[in-house]
């Protein structure tokens, strides 16, 4: 089907916008072309819609700009299209997993709905290849995504110290568990007695009776409340979490 623009800057910036297209002047000359490709295309090269309306199908060269997670600190997912993938094509969009599960699928069917495949073969399976900030936690290729979206919102609410609960305790992990076990950030086990003492106000006591905390065996404290009433995980150097058992 040949489209005719008002001037051939106009019918290079729409051809650049759209897969097999040839050109001659202000003339593309386009197969399997969508409409919605085709108007897309020009309000993206922002020129005058063409003289000739027509309704074809074409593929349109993924929009990413339109819905591409691009925040840096942001839990996402790649997900990919399965079917360009088998045909060569490295097809996909990097999703914002703090979406609800909704928004999610509806991010993934778009993507799939521009795949360069999607002329010639169903393109309804993906698959995540690729997944960004989520603090260690370990997402599988095929993850449920409410699931993901579960989890993304806890991590963006409650951050690595999340994570850190999540990789120890997996499936089991609930957001009211943590809340009811996580005690906070410390330097390491000895800092947590220190900080215990301190808030409910034994070191207070300790210098009225002029008892230095030099002679105290911090060590051997913290040893024994973390066999049976608390654990930790040292994630780096002065950086432990803390939780009751």
């Amino acid at each position: 089907m040949n489209i005719i623009f008002d001037s051939e800057l106009d019918a290079v910036s729409v051809a650049e916008q759209l897969y097999n297209v040839e050109r001659l002047d202000n003339i593309l000359f386009i197969q399997n072309i969508d409409l919605r490709a085709l108007n897309l295309a020009v309000a993206l090269a922002q020129v005058k819609a063409p003289k000739r309306d027509v309704n074809l199908k074409c593929l349109l060269p993924f929009p990413r700009e339109e819905r591409e997670c691009t925040l840096d600190e942001t839990p996402k997912i790649y997900v990919a299209c399965l079917s360009a993938y088998n045909a060569g094509y490295l097809h996909g969009l990097w999703i914002d997993g703090t979406q609800q599960l909704e928004d999610i699928e509806d991010d993934i069917k778009w993507m799939l709905s521009w795949s360069p495949v999607a002329d010639t073969e169903p393109c309804n399976e993906w698959a995540i290849h690729d997944y960004e900030c989520w603090q260690g936690i370990q997402l599988s290729e095929y993850e449920d995504i409410e699931t993901v979206s579960e989890l993304a919102q806890l991590l963006e609410e409650h951050g690595k110290a999340y994570a850190v609960y999540h990789q120890h305790y997996g499936e089991y992990a609930t957001e009211q568990d943590w809340i009811d076990r996580y005690l906070g950030e410390y330097e390491d086990e000895e800092d947590f007695v220190y900080q215990m003492w301190e808030s409910s106000g034994i070191i207070q006591q300790l210098e009225k009776l002029n008892i230095s905390t030099f002679y105290i065996d911090w060590k051997a404290i913290s040893r024994d409340w973390f066999i049976d009433s608390y654990f930790s995980i040292e994630v780096g150097l002065r950086e432990t979490y803390v939780f009751s058992r």
